[in-house]
């Protein structure tokens, strides 16, 4: 693959993640599931349960119930975002810091976010999507305050 070519998928899974970040903000749950292969080509771990999710239809669920959580539309911004791509797969890393409204109550999460993308019909859809957050063993408690010392968008 030349370099021009990897220019050019770089800036095509950019665009279509600034597409789904969009989609996101608006909490439009119909319009993210274009993002997302169809049926069981499609599987995530999330932090939120079950452990694992098989299919568009549990996912379609999933962001259902996470929206319901806010008041208004949570934001999310991707920061030091790495894009490796080889054929018709790619893996699109980023740290995410998500803030709204929910319950009352102002919350901030970072995360880490580690999407397996597929050129399906001409376009990239996530084939997995694995977000995370560090943990404290001693305590188990979820670090969702940590954050990179110098996030670059």
């Amino acid at each position: 693959m030349t370099a021009a070519v990897n220019r050019n998928v770089d800036q095509e899974i950019r665009q279509r993640m600034e597409a789904w970040k969009q989609t996101f903000q608006a909490k439009d749950v119909d319009g993210m599931m274009a993002f997302y292969a169809s049926g069981d080509t499609f599987t995530a771990f999330d932090i939120m349960p079950p452990l694992e999710f098989h299919g568009g239809e549990m996912w379609r669920e999933n962001w259902t119930s996470f929206f319901a959580l806010w008041d208004g539309s949570p934001t999310i911004e991707m920061y030091d975002v790495r894009i490796h791509a080889s054929g018709e797969l790619a893996i699109f890393r980023a740290v995410a810091h998500l803030q709204g409204t929910t319950a009352g109550h102002e919350a901030e999460v970072w995360s880490r976010q580690t999407i397996c993308l597929r050129r399906m019909d001409g376009q990239w859809l996530m084939i997995h999507n694995h977000v995370s957050v560090p943990i404290n063993f001693a305590t188990g408690h979820a670090l969702v305050s940590l954050k990179p010392e110098q996030p670059t968008p």
